[in-house]
């Protein structure tokens, strides 16, 4: 019997390359879980993958599976679906890494 999995999109970042994919998680579980537990693969698979060169923000290419290595991942987060064409008055800007 195989455990239920949930997809999460996520945007990782590293320190060449910015990767939109699904991760592939037990049902439940929290993106910082993931990344926490000693017990987690090396390599992370993910699925319907675009990889974009992190200087010039390039498509690099498209794939439907990558695997990557959990040691090169430098920032990950949950990928947001849209983004406010402003941020409201107070809020905090959005962070862009800069690697």
């Amino acid at each position: 019997m195989h455990a239920r999995k949930e997809k999460l999109r996520v945007e990782i970042y590293t320190n060449s390359h910015r990767i939109l994919a699904d991760l592939h998680i037990f049902a439940g579980a929290r993106l910082t879980d993931i990344m926490q537990s000693r017990e987690t693969q090396s390599f992370f698979a993910l699925t319907d993958v675009e990889v974009y060169n992190l200087n010039t923000g390039e498509l690099l290419f498209r794939t439907d599976f990558i695997d990557v290595n959990r040691n090169h991942i430098v920032l990950i987060r949950p990928a947001e679906v849209s983004r406010p064409a402003e941020a409201p008055q107070g809020s905090r800007e959005e962070l862009r890494p800069s690697f």
